[in-house]
C-alpha cells in the first residue's frame, strides 16, 4: 500500500510539475568587400513546455524522427554593419510577415546589397536601417529577381558572400575586408549532440577580440519565469 501511495504521488507530480525548453535556430549571410562587412541573420526561437509525464513520450517521438509542435515561437532579424572604426545594428521589424517570407537570396550589386522580399513584392535593397523595395530601373538592371544569387561569392565584382549559421559540423572561415579589422566565424558541435553553436568574433590590430554575434543550436532548459520573458507572456 505504502509503494502504491508513493507511485501515485510521484506520477501526479509528475502530470502537474511543467518544464520549459526553448530551441533556437536560424543563421545568414555575411556580405563584405574591401571597406565593410554585413551580417544579415534571421534567428527563430521555439518554446515548448509540458509536464514531466509527457516528457519521456516527447522524447520517444523525436527519436522517430517524429518533429514535436511547439507551442510558442519568436522569431527576429538582425543587420550588423562592420567598419574598421564601428559596429551598427538594426533590428528589422518582422510582424505581420509569414515564417519563409523574409529577405533571402542576398547579393551584391554596384554599391548596394540586393535581396528577395516576397512581403514588399519581390526585388528590394538595404536602405541603412530597412528593406525597401527596388526602383523600376534596378528591376530592369537584375531583370526582377532572376540575376539574384543563392551560392556563396568569392571577390566576385569586389564583393563576397559566405552562409553562418549552427551546423551539425564543424567549420571556420575569417572575413577580411582590409588590414583594419576581420571577423572570425566558427562552428563548434556539442560533444554526441549534434548541435552546433556559431560565434562571429570581431578582431582588430592590438585590441582584445570582441564577440559581435553567438547562437547556440542546443536545447534549453529554463525556468518558467525566463520562458515567459522571452516569449512576452508577462
Amino acid at each position: 500500500m505504502v509503494a502504491i501511495a508513493i507511485l501515485s504521488a510521484a506520477i501526479v507530480a509528475a502530470a502537474s510539475l511543467r518544464m520549459y525548453i526553448i530551441v533556437a535556430g536560424g543563421g545568414g549571410y555575411a556580405l563584405w568587400n574591401t571597406n565593410e562587412a554585413y551580417l544579415f541573420i534571421s534567428v527563430s526561437q521555439r518554446g515548448y513546455h509540458m509536464s514531466y509525464l509527457e516528457y519521456p513520450w516527447e522524447v520517444l517521438k523525436e527519436y522517430f524522427y517524429v518533429v514535436p509542435s511547439h507551442d510558442d515561437d519568436l522569431r527576429s532579424f538582425t543587420v550588423i554593419r562592420v567598419t574598421p572604426s564601428t559596429v551598427e545594428r538594426q533590428l528589422v521589424d518582422l510582424k505581420g510577415i509569414a515564417p519563409g517570407s523574409g529577405p533571402d537570396l542576398y547579393t551584391p550589386f554596384e554599391d548596394r546589397i540586393y535581396a528577395n522580399c516576397p512581403d514588399i513584392g519581390g526585388l528590394c535593397r538595404w536602405a541603412s536601417d530597412h528593406f525597401e523595395r527596388a526602383t523600376g530601373e534596378e528591376q530592369r538592371k537584375l531583370d526582377g529577381i532572376n540575376r539574384l544569387i543563392q551560392r556563396d561569392i568569392d571577390n566576385e565584382n569586389g564583393w563576397s558572400k559566405h552562409g553562418l549559421g549552427p551546423a551539425p559540423v564543424d567549420y571556420k572561415f575569417t572575413i577580411k575586408p582590409d588590414d583594419k579589422f576581420e571577423l572570425s566565424v566558427s562552428n563548434v558541435t556539442a560533444n554526441k549532440s549534434g548541435y552546433g553553436a556559431v560565434s562571429v568574433d570581431l578582431l582588430r590590430p592590438g585590441q582584445a577580440p570582441e564577440r559581435i554575434w553567438y547562437l547556440d543550436g542546443s536545447p534549453r532548459r529554463v525556468s518558467k519565469e525566463e520562458y515567459e520573458h522571452v516569449f512576452g507572456r508577462r
